[in-house]
């Protein structure tokens, strides 16, 4: 039996045809169409874990812009002799904050008197001022003397206030300790102040981002902070117990 073979002649364009395959438009076309498919839930994919870090980080930072400002109010607190419910009569030199609208005194410090401060220290909500780098609705407001590296306070030229002479003055400033404060009445704001923290600051109608309770003997107080929701992130919120350990 012989068998032969046939050489193909690859010069033949007939002969190649057998070896040379190629896409029809129509696969051509699924093929398009599935790619399209698969880049699009891909990219859906993508955006919507962008939008979702993005929000964690907007609420991470929003958090620890409200602890670090407790953190700063709890000290002050703390070194303080008594926290008030309005100001003095004799603490007629504060000024609220240039441009600083609808103001709402919600803590009254009264110094210890080792901190040689003769005045009070105020924390206040406001309205941003105009042109401002600071995010409304509402901003939480300072007026007090500035501190020093070893927690001290100065007297407004960079001395620590221990080291001058009593009656020496020690200036105060106006200063934003946090902003994007609600300006929106919430449910945890429509809670009583226990029998033992009577002054409710500002009254339970007024109350919107920052207030305050205060008990009877103006030795301890209850303070509540909300930070306003932006339009991704939900909003943020703590409070705290604080007394005072100043005599």
């Amino acid at each position: 039996m012989n068998f032969t073979t046939k050489e193909i002649d690859r010069h033949n364009p007939h002969s190649q045809q057998m070896f040379q395959g190629g896409f029809t438009l129509v696969e051509l076309l699924v093929a398009l169409v599935i790619t399209g498919i698969v880049i699009s839930l891909t990219g859906t994919g993508l955006y919507a874990l962008m939008n979702a870090n993005q929000r964690s980080q907007i609420e991470t930072t929003d958090r620890l812009e409200l602890e670090q400002a407790l953190a700063f109010m709890t000290d002050e607190i703390k070194m303080s002799q008594q926290v008030m419910t309005n100001i003095p009569a004799d603490a007629t030199d504060f000024n609220q904050a240039s441009g600083a609208t609808d103001i709402q005194i919600i803590l009254v410090l009264k110094p210890a008197p080792s901190s040689k401060l003769t005045k009070p220290i105020i924390y206040y909500l406001a309205d941003p001022p105009n042109s401002s780098v600071w995010l409304g609705p509402r901003v939480i407001y300072r007026w007090g003397p500035t501190l020093l590296q070893n927690g001290n306070y100065s007297d407004g030229d960079g001395i620590d206030v221990a080291l001058i002479l009593p009656g020496s003055p020690i200036e105060y400033f106006n200063e934003v300790l946090v902003d994007r404060i609600s300006d929106r009445g919430t449910a945890p704001a429509n809670i009583a102040c226990e029998s033992s923290y009577n002054y409710s600051i500002p009254a339970m109608t007024d109350r919107k981002g920052f207030y305050a309770c205060i008990a009877l003997a103006k030795k301890s107080v209850k303070i509540w902070m909300y930070k306003q929701p932006n339009s991704s992130a939900k909003s943020q919120s703590i409070n705290a117990l604080v007394v005072t350990r100043s005599n």
